[in-house]
Formats: C-alpha cells, structure tokens, sequence
C-alpha cells in the first residue's frame, strides 16, 4: 500500500475509528488498474473527521470530507444508511457505527471490498468472487436498487464496458423492465456516463449494451454505424447523432462542430490547418483514417500557420484596393489560400502584385 494512503487511514485509527477504503480503488487494485481517487469509509462523525482533519470548507454533501494532496482524492465519509429515494437522492440519512451496514447501501458487489491500513482484503459480501467472475451484480434486489437510482443503469453498462465484464441475468432483467425510468435522469449525469463509456477503448461494448437495451433510443442518441475510437470525447461525440441536450459546454460545442466539419470533407488540406488549430486536424484525421504523420509533414510544409505571419495586414490591403472590409477579408482569404499552395510567395512586393494582378477575381 501507498505510504500515503497508509498514513492517512492511520491518522483516523489513532483518534480511535475505523478506516476502511471502499470501492474503485480496492476494485481497480485487484484488476490491476491505477486510480487516483479514494474513497474511505470509517465509523467517525463528520465533527470527529474534521477534528483530525480540519478545515470545514472541506465537508461537501451528506457529511463527506474531500482530502486532495499531490497524489490523490480522498473522500472520506461516515458508515450510514439511507432510506426512502427521492429523484435519486435519500430523503433519510443514518449514520451507522456498522461496516456492512454502510456496505448494502451501495450499487455493485464489486464496488464494495474493502482494504484496511495494513493492505488486507475484506470481503464481507463475497464480491472477490464476483470480480474473479467479471460479473456486475447488484447489492441486493436489481429492480430495488434501479428504483431507487436509475443511473445505476448507466453506471452498470459503463462498468461492463470499461471492465469489460458481464451483467448478472437478474441486473439484464430489470434494466430492460425499468429502461424508461432513464427518462428522468438530469442530462449532465447521463452525459458524465457516457462520456466514461464512449472515451473506453472497448466503447463498443458499452454501445451495443445501450442500443439492446434501448437506451440510446430513449435518449435519443445515434451514433454512425461504426465509430473510429480516438482518445479525445469531443472526437468521439462529433461521429454521434443526439436530439438530446447534453449540455454541452461552448468549447465543447465548437470542438464537435468543428471535427464534424472536417470530417464530412473529402480531404483535409493546409487551408483546413491553418483554419482550426492543429489538435482538433488531428483528431478530425484519425477518425478519416488519415495517419498522423501525414498531417504534421503538412503542417511542416506550410509557409505560414496564422494570420499574422502573412506578409501583409488587413489596413495595407485596404489602402491598396480601396474596397469594403468585407471583400477585403476575401483577398485576404484568397492570399492566405494562395501562400498555402505556393502559387505566391510571402513576400510583401510579390503578395501586392498578386493582388494588383487578381483584382478582377474579387
């Protein structure tokens, strides 16, 4: 165990509680999988854990104190158990000084193994099993647990994808009886499931669950018959159909437009390049199966990669043709293309000249 770690959980168990850490991180450890977030759960109040802790701006929702250091994100939170769901949220809250009490409250088997300071495996429900079996079962009845939390539907196809494991025969059963409850679900969690799912690489796992189950339809979301997996979400999102608000961000929004763009043309160019910023060529290219070598020995080429190094500015082409801002932001354009191709050199005598020469084409 990290030494880190170590001395966090200790610095719990010396004020006189239990630690345990809790979920992704046991699980993930098990798989072999590096995570840098931490859950700890341990039979100390919220009062009691700011005591060893301090600094109460760090107590967020439900009595969780977030601990971040260098390495890692600490969720520290008191054993409890919930009851009576509203909108995926528990109307009570009860705090337990019970470990396995505080392990039923949670979605998956696999979700709940726990490792104290000393790096030893607790495993009160039997999910080490599960994991061995790569199996995705719920704590306790599905349907219940669905009710209760429509996103663990999405939360179970997302595991299965990225672990690459199975859903439990029952977990099937009640995510196709209670499909529609998805409905309901804000579009900023359902966008943050399917943003894990689709930047996977094993994301056709995921999407070939969503689409049996009919997930995607009763959210709208169609993805092209074949994605091309890249590791980028806006690239992935821009092969996607979606009649549904995801809320988006701007930056995320122009990304995806722009992607879709170059996507959809039947080559990319240097003009292209020199439109949109060489990342989003990149990623555009990939998905077009373009190699990447192929798009820097262009980018190399090129003799210039931004507005300001064309060997002219906007005011001089102005004074020289005496036109409107708007046509002259075309010759413009048309010298930028024309430099890009090497029909004209950047020089300024040889750029006045080709618009002296041209001016009938503008």
């Amino acid at each position: 165990m990290n030494s880190e770690i170590k001395k966090v959980l200790k610095k719990i168990e010396q004020s006189g509680f239990e630690s345990y850490i809790v979920g992704g991180f046991v699980r993930d450890s098990l798989l072999c999988r590096a995570t840098n977030d931490i859950d700890i759960a341990t039979n100390a109040l919220p009062k009691d854990i700011l005591s060893i802790f301090g600094n109460s701006k760090e107590l967020g929702n439900y009595g969780t104190f977030n601990l971040k250091t260098n390495h890692f994100n600490y969720d520290i939170t008191t054993y409890r158990t919930e009851k009576k769901y509203n909108n995926r949220r528990p109307k009570t809250i009860i705090y337990t000084n019970n470990l396995l009490e505080d392990l039923q409250r949670r979605d998956f088997t696999i979700n709940a193994i726990c490792m104290n300071s000393k790096g030893k495996i607790l495993d009160p429900l039997n999910a080490v099993e599960d994991l061995e079996l790569k199996l995705i079962k719920t704590i306790g009845d599905p349907t219940t647990r669905i009710i209760e939390d429509p996103l663990r539907i999405l939360r179970a196809i997302r595991f299965a994808s990225t672990l690459d494991f199975n859903l439990e025969e029952n977990l099937k059963k009640a995510i196709i009886e209670q499909s529609e409850k998805i409905r309901t679900l804000s579009n900023f969690r359902i966008k943050q499931e399917l943003d894990k799912i689709l930047i996977s690489p094993n994301y056709k796992k995921g999407l070939k669950l969503l689409k049996e189950y009919k997930i995607l339809d009763l959210l709208e979301i169609y993805p092209e018959n074949e994605l091309t997996y890249v590791e980028d979400i806006n690239g992935m999102w821009a092969q996607i159909i979606t009649n549904r608000d995801l809320l988006f961000t701007k930056s995320e929004k122009k990304q995806i437009n722009i992607i879709k763009e170059l996507i959809a043309l039947p080559e990319i160019t240097s003009y292209n390049i020199f439109q949109y910023e060489l990342y989003s060529v990149s990623v555009a290219a990939k998905i077009k199966g373009i190699p990447d070598k192929i798009i820097t020995k262009i980018y190399k080429k090129m003799p210039i990669k931004e507005v300001k190094e064309l060997n002219i500015t906007f005011e001089e082409i102005k004074c020289i043709t005496n036109i409107t801002e708007k046509e002259c932001k075309k010759i413009q354009e048309k010298l930028i293309k024309s430099v890009l191709k090497f029909e004209v050199k950047n020089k300024k005598d040889q750029l006045i000249k080709y618009i002296k020469e041209h001016s009938y084409e503008f």
